[in-house]
């Protein structure tokens, strides 16, 4: 490459990449204008097109850094600039396009672009195996990013040729790029001054139309409106609570039962409530049958950190990284371990990923922390586990009681199961991530779920396998065990597949059964959560306090019942009572404000979704209050 032509080369290069990014990125974007006609639609236009020349800025600086010949003049001067300024425009664009293309991918198949939960996992040890991809997933993912830099090494090969060709020597004049500048700046100004508007007041479906632009970030500036004598509507937004972690309320208070519990607890991934059926899991049906059975439960959020985290603690998602930073441990945990249990805890997946050793089971010695180090399939190793769990119930002291958790991994993507598991034929053999896209999605969804049905009657077995052997020993006399999912999985009913991507109820529903010895069995159809889940059994382990000092769940083996439940994620925190389900943003990367929709998850009008909110909010108030109770 030689200097003489680089005056049109980077901006035709660089050009040419803003027209990919639009290519990639364009899906996500709803340009209809949400019944708020061309306004809308010009809005959604302009934030598309600004924000992706926004997307290129580092790779531009980054070239220009790049190639100033000052820097290089003791190594070749502006033919060595020249050199590196390509070279780094090749990368960082490669780099740039490859990130939006997977980004783009992530958001057609899961609802969410690349954020925190996604680096986390990237990032964790056992994250990545926990995406369950197979060495084809793996090769495609490196040809994919081998295909991205090739393919821009010969655009810039390609333009260079053409520019030597047409003779063209000259780059841009500097008033089009000046002109270039201005209407960057205009344009982006426009939106960011739209956004602020539709903020201050509550054009919600105005605001809607940037959630697709990946990353995009509306300024807000409602004191400023207010000094200058508006008067911008009052909303509702849930904030991070930023603090001191103040839980429990009080110490607890424990008088030890004469006859204490053994506890078996057993945790899926992914555990939807319509499998527990006589079809799918009979074993589970038959015990369900026998024991208390909460057919309208819920997680605590949409994945496992959460789901998990909500189950052992009783309160919701937006306490983890209180949970995190302290290393606090789950109080049912400091309850047992107070009171001497033998205690094992099976994981096929990793007690690292999401942070459960550094959080709920912190004070847990590693020795009684049970992974399995070894390239096994889930189904594999909740087999290998389930035999581990009823070993070491075998060879426990009798003479004191034993607390056992199992999280099994079967129903997890890409869904394991053994050949004599199989229920549902046909059924898709391999899911290739890096080259699955929406319309192949919902072509082999019907497969793909049969696989995933395949998987959950494989847990079915294992489920069965723990239930017999308690019984063949006369243990369900003196324990409490409990049956749950971590939280759902989608096949696209609300259109995403898998979960961690909204809260709607085939993401968040799934099954709890729990068997408590001496207790008739019932089966209940009102809201529970898996935040009632501490308050239930530490009554029942010999705490005296009021559940609310650990808890913000209620004892379900009570009278109490509940008005609504309380969902989270990363960035956002959900209600669901009988009437309405509405999402609001916990921080800035919730963003959008709310969003409402019927209680299982029907489409509301505007005019339905404005009164079910205002009428929700004595009970949104209660809700505040509870997810900022543990902090000082």
């Amino acid at each position: 490459m030689h200097p003489h032509y680089r005056g049109w080369l980077l901006p035709l290069y660089f050009s040419l990449i803003y027209l990919l990014l639009l290519a990639i990125n364009h899906a996500t974007v709803d340009f209809s204008g949400a019944g708020l006609g061309w306004g809308g639609r010009l809005f959604a236009l302009n934030v598309f097109l600004t924000y992706n020349l926004i997307y290129l800025l580092p790779s531009l600086l980054l070239t220009w850094l790049a190639g100033r010949p000052r820097f290089w003049h003791r190594w070749g001067g502006e033919r060595r600039a020249f050199i590196a300024e390509a070279w780094v425009a090749i990368l960082s664009g490669a780099l740039t396009t490859l990130f939006f293309y997977a980004n783009a991918r992530l958001y057609e198949l899961y609802g969410m672009f690349v954020n925190g939960f996604v680096i986390n996992l990237v990032v964790t040890p056992g994250g990545i195996e926990s995406l369950g991809g197979s060495a084809a997933t793996n090769a495609s993912f490196a040809l994919l990013g081998a295909g991205f830099l090739l393919g821009h090494v010969a655009l810039l090969l390609g333009l260079r040729a053409l520019l030597v060709r047409q003779r063209i020597h000259h780059g841009p004049s500097r008033r089009l790029a000046k002109a270039i500048l201005w209407l960057f700046v205009a344009a982006t100004l426009t939106d960011q001054l739209t956004y602020a508007y539709a903020d201050a007041y509550g054009k919600s479906e105005l605001m809607s139309l940037s959630q697709g632009v990946p990353y995009y970030t509306g300024l807000t500036m409602r004191k400023t409106l207010r000094k200058l004598g508006f008067k911008p509507i009052m909303q509702q937004k849930v904030m991070a609570f930023k603090g001191k972690l103040n839980y429990p309320l009080q110490p607890l208070q424990v008088t030890p039962p004469q006859k204490p519990y053994n506890i078996v607890w057993l945790v899926s991934e992914s555990w939807r409530a319509d499998t527990l059926n006589p079809e799918i899991m009979p074993q589970s049906w038959e015990f369900a049958g026998q024991s208390q059975n909460y057919k309208l439960h819920y997680s605590a959020g949409n994945g496992t950190r959460i789901g998990v985290f909500g189950m052992m603690t009783g309160v919701p998602g937006n306490y983890w990284e209180h949970f995190l930073q302290s290393h606090r441990s789950s109080p049912i945990i400091d309850v047992l371990q107070q009171q001497n249990y033998q205690m094992a805890l099976y994981t096929s997946a990793r007690f690292s990923y999401p942070e459960f050793d550094r959080t709920i089971f912190s004070k847990v010695p590693k020795a009684q922390l049970h992974e399995i180090d070894a390239s096994m399939q889930g189904w594999e190793k909740d087999r290998k586990n389930v035999g581990d769990l009823l070993d070491f119930i075998d060879k426990r002291d009798p003479a004191r009681p034993f607390f056992t958790w199992m999280f099994f991994e079967s129903p997890h993507a890409r869904y394991y199961f053994p050949p004599e598991s199989v229920i549902r034929k046909p059924y898709r053999d391999d899911i290739n991530y890096a080259t699955l896209d929406r319309a192949e999605l919902k072509d082999n969804m019907t497969l793909i779920h049969n696989r995933y049905l395949n998987a959950v009657h494989h847990l079915d077995s294992q489920f069965g396998r723990v239930i017999a052997h308690l019984k063949q020993n006369n243990l369900l006399d003196s324990t409490i065990v409990i049956l749950v999912g971590d939280h759902g999985e989608e096949f696209m009913e609300h259109g995403f597949w898998g979960h961690n991507s909204t809260f709607a109820d085939a993401q968040t529903r799934t099954p709890l059964v729990l068997w408590v010895p001496g207790m008739a069995p019932k089966t209940y159809d009102k809201l529970t959560s898996h935040l009632d889940i501490p308050a239930t059994l530490m009554p029942r382990l010999g705490v005296n306090n009021p559940a609310s000092d650990y808890s913000t769940g209620i004892d379900l083996l009570s009278d109490r019942v509940r008005e609504y439940v309380v969902m989270s994620d990363w960035s956002h925190i959900a209600y669901r009572d009988q009437q309405v389900k509405i999402t609001l943003p916990m921080s800035v990367q919730g963003g959008f404000g709310r969003k409402v929709a019927g209680p299982d998850d029907e489409y509301l009008d505007a005019d339905n979704a404005r009164s079910l909110s205002q009428a929700e909010q004595p009970h949104l108030a209660a809700m505040l209050r509870d997810i900022g109770r543990f902090v000082k």
